[in-house]
């Protein structure tokens, strides 16, 4: 038995092409976009982590400070690869014994403008030596 499409048939198939082809590709933008969203996290993430980690070793002092900010914008650089731009690093003293770092950045781009920022904190204690107590 040979099957025959109708004539109101005829081109079917192209016309559902055209439509959903645009859709299909929009998808794929958007999960692309969100795993390139999701790595610029991650780098921030490791920034934020660097900078905290040498703002603690050092002391907490404002020179520390300043040299951790900038430790974590070339760490950003370094491990990101252009995962992330126009970053900026922010490390404050919280209270007396404490250190946060803030790395904020603009993740890669599919489209201009479609990527959010990201921001990753990380917060610790400042390092102290602290000599054994002798019997």
């Amino acid at each position: 038995m040979v099957r025959r499409r109708l004539r109101s048939e005829r081109g079917a198939s192209s016309i559902e092409l055209v439509l959903y082809t645009p859709v299909l590709f929009f998808v794929i933008f958007v999960i692309v976009q969100f795993a390139l969203t999701w790595h610029g996290n991650q780098v921030a993430s490791a920034a934020a982590r660097e900078a905290a980690r040498s703002a603690r070793i050092d002391g907490g002092t404002p020179d520390a400070l300043a040299a951790a900010e900038q430790h974590g914008e070339t760490y950003a650089a370094q491990i990101g690869a252009g995962a992330l731009t126009d970053v900026t690093v922010q490390v404050v003293l919280v209270g007396d014994d404490e250190v946060r770092a803030t790395v904020t950045g603009r993740s890669m781009e599919i489209v201009d403008g479609l990527a959010p920022r990201v921001t990753q904190s990380v917060q610790g204690p400042i390092e102290e030596f602290r000599p054994d107590l002798g019997p």
